[in-house]
């Protein structure tokens, strides 16, 4: 991770980053991890420590956090499990470390960040999809979706292996139902508008 786009989130003005999770709904996230005795469990970005004061005293914790400067990223030891509110502007690269480090994440996500690319990329990696709880902070812009991805578990949900495009120019760049284009006339290649259905 670049050092400079990290010490610029570690100083922004209005820290969009450090949305601090409601004690309640941390704790139905670890519950809804099903923790064991002796699991190794990973908080990646501690804060005011919601999730990891939180985690279970018969399992084996541990925490980053920027301020203290333990970085996520230079988190090299594999543990069973991460719980976590990770920072939305580094959501990508979260998850790429996260799928290297765990057999088992849960996050909250907001709707925004909860994409199918992201849930391919997830699926590509091994990880089911195998909880799914959807909450609305009310502070918080949008109704939030909290997963618990597990390796190598079938998933309770699927997601396209591509992205639909315009069947007449099969085309990313077709403005069809953008920019104020009508949904069913492709922007690229003319076609016969009288095939449209009635």
């Amino acid at each position: 991770m670049d050092a400079k786009k990290i010490r610029d989130i570690k100083s922004r003005k209005t820290a969009n980053d450090k949305i601090y999770t409601p004690p309640e709904v941390a704790q139905l996230m670890i519950n809804m991890c099903e923790i064991k005795e002796g699991q190794s469990v990973l908080d990646p970005s501690k804060g005011g420590g919601v999730f990891y004061d939180s985690f279970p005293n018969y399992c084996i914790k541990d925490y980053c956090e920027i301020e203290e400067n333990k970085n996520f990223f230079d988190y090299t030891k594999n543990v069973d499990i991460i719980v976590g509110n990770p920072p939305y502007s580094l959501i990508t690269n979260w998850l790429d470390h996260t799928l290297k480090i765990c057999n088992k994440f849960c996050y909250i996500l907001g709707a925004i960040n909860f994409t199918d690319s992201r849930l391919r990329k997830i699926s590509n990696a091994g990880f089911g999809l195998t909880k799914i709880h959807f909450v609305k902070v009310n502070w918080w812009f949008f109704t939030s979706f909290i997963g618990v991805f597990e390796k190598n578990k079938d998933s309770i949900i699927t997601v396209s292996a591509f992205e639909i495009l315009c069947e007449h120019c099969n085309n990313r760049k077709c403005k069809r139902g953008r920019q104020g284009n009508p949904p069913n006339i492709c922007t690229i290649i003319p076609f016969n508008q009288s095939l449209l259905p009635k």
